[in-house]
């Protein structure tokens, strides 16, 4: 009888996924999604523009200490429930199914904005950035930034990666761990480059690529109101965080596809906070050695001008991170093969976008808030191939509307889309142990430990809770962060939270319907 029940609250018995991952795979999974060529490129082509004064290695080394505990978050509830689908599972099981729900749904359409997002950047921002350093011509960087060229590119990609999330998980693995040595010996090599590049060189280098002197750069950007300063401001540094959170969001991730995992309780905890320790480090030192080798008011004055006006710069001078490359002293290859590394980097996270996608979408259907289709497994490979082509579908349409209907330009408000679901996530780690304490109590020891007698994992719930909202806050009242609080903006960024609101309510009547019991479905783990 329990067996039947168990069938009629999931599509089956179990998931007919495979625990084909390794702890390194785990890792790499993760460590794709802090996407650190394109993070850091962002967080340093940004903050110091729009918080002058801030300092991004000090904001990287504030927001690395909070976000152990939002780590721990996902920590604590992944190897307490490791389940396909993370907080999905997590949130519904916890607050309420309709909160899960719209959490994650919210979470996930993040997800695929970014895969979309980082197609069109590498074409708009890394290939132009890279055919620099190559020294292309211009003509052939306006040619793969067109719309047109990005659309054709963008669809391709998104096809040849359905298909092969589709070919199984040992293949995508393997795919990752290729292009994890490819980017990393190419980072590697830049870090090397910015160690041995000395503010002299870089600036005589600078001088002699584009015949425009650090002077003449400093010049242009106080005419047009930059401020050198000469320490750190705080409030600004502080203010500069929200990048930092935002750029290092991803580390936490392992839940998603935790039915995947080989020992998931151990690698979990190798995988997130192995994550997190690797991607500080490597945020804090890269930003640290780009103000060593470029010099902390120079480049801020670059990327302040790229930020406001960049028209105002000489054509000769580039001022995104990777062009950057072209004034270390390093050989002209290595410099070609660094600036190949910061583009091959969004390809190496797209496997991982196209995981959580369409993972989560597979949790759905086996709660049966989705098709059950959706929930089918390939018996060859082990993957939910129609959740897959799902999923590329979604992707292709935000790809249009970033292309040709400037969905792009609002991407920004997404981190308040973003703000909020993990607001939920921490808020559901809180309450944890009180609202279930069946399944606190049979929790391994790490998710049960204790700090002066209060659930340890209680504290980093209200700690992420905290943490959101200081992101949230700062989004909304910081003008120089670009949040657009229009409606058009708005409607964009929280159609689907909105959406997934109104679908909820309609399945769940459906499936009162059809005398299937969502609460009883909601009480339970779903079987691994």
């Amino acid at each position: 009888m329990a067996q039947n029940g168990q069938q009629e609250m999931f599509v089956r018995n179990a998931t007919g996924l495979v625990r084909e991952l390794s702890a390194f795979d785990a890792f790499n999974l993760v460590f794709s999604a802090v996407l650190i060529p394109v993070g850091i490129s962002q967080t340093l082509g940004f903050a110091p523009a729009a918080f002058q004064g801030s300092n991004v290695m000090v904001a990287y080394v504030l927001a690395a200490i909070v976000m152990f505990f939002f780590g721990w978050v996902y920590l604590s509830l992944t190897v307490a429930m490791p389940r396909s689908g993370g907080d999905y599972v997590w949130v519904s099981r916890m607050l309420h199914p309709s909160v899960g729900f719209v959490t994650n749904v919210s979470l996930t359409f993040v997800f695929l904005t970014w895969i979309s997002f980082n197609f069109t950047t590498m074409l708009s921002y890394f290939a132009p950035a890279a055919f620099y350093v190559w020294g292309a011509s211009s003509s052939t960087v306006a040619a793969i930034s067109s719309p047109t060229s990005q659309i054709i590119v963008s669809t391709v990609l998104t096809i040849l990666f359905a298909f092969l999330m589709s070919m199984g998980t040992r293949r995508v693995a393997v795919y990752m761990r290729v292009l994890f040595w490819i980017v990393w010996i190419g980072m590697g090599i830049w870090i090397v480059g910015l160690l041995i590049t000395g503010h002299g060189a870089f600036a005589t280098h600078f001088q002699q690529t584009t015949g425009v002197s650090a002077t003449q750069i400093m010049t242009i950007a106080q005419q047009n109101g930059y401020h050198a300063t000469s320490g750190i401001n705080w409030g600004m540094t502080f203010l500069a965080m929200i990048y930092a959170f935002q750029t290092l969001t991803g580390f936490q991730w392992t839940g998603y596809f935790a039915g995947e995992i080989r020992n998931v309780r151990r690698t979990a905890t190798t995988s997130i906070l192995g994550g997190l320790v690797a991607a500080a480090l490597l945020y804090i030192i890269g930003s640290g050695l780009v103000y060593k080798a470029v010099g902390y008011n120079f480049f801020n004055a670059l990327t302040y001008m790229g930020f406001h006006d960049a028209s105002k710069l000489p054509a000769s001078v580039q001022y995104v991170l990777p062009a950057m490359t072209k004034y270390l002293v390093l050989p002209a290859l290595l410099k070609a093969y660094v600036a190949l590394s910061f583009l091959l980097a969004i390809l190496w996270w797209t496997p991982t976008g196209f995981m959580l996608g369409t993972r989560n979408l597979f949790a759905w259907a086996f709660d049966r808030m989705m098709p059950q289709s959706l929930a089918d497994v390939s018996e060859r490979f082990h993957t939910p191939v129609k959740a897959i082509f799902t999923i590329a579908v979604v992707v292709e349409i935000i790809n249009f509307l970033n292309v040709y209907a400037g969905l792009s330009s609002f991407l920004v408000n997404i981190i308040a889309v973003m703000s909020l679901a993990f607001i939920f996530v921490s808020l559901a780690a809180t309450v944890f142990p009180y609202t279930r304490k069946d399944l606190f109590d049979s929790a391994p020891s790490l998710v049960r430990w204790k700090l002066a007698g209060i659930p340890f994992v209680s504290i980093a719930g209200v700690i992420g809770i905290l943490t959101w909202v200081f992101v949230l806050v700062v989004a909304f009242k910081a003008s120089q962060f670009g949040l657009q609080v229009t409606t058009k903006a708005m409607v964009e960024a929280f159609a689907v939270p909105v959406l997934a609101i109104i679908y909820y309510v309609i399945m769940a009547a459906v499936r009162k319907s059809q005398h299937i019991d969502m609460s009883a479905t909601f009480r339970a783990l779903p079987p691994e």
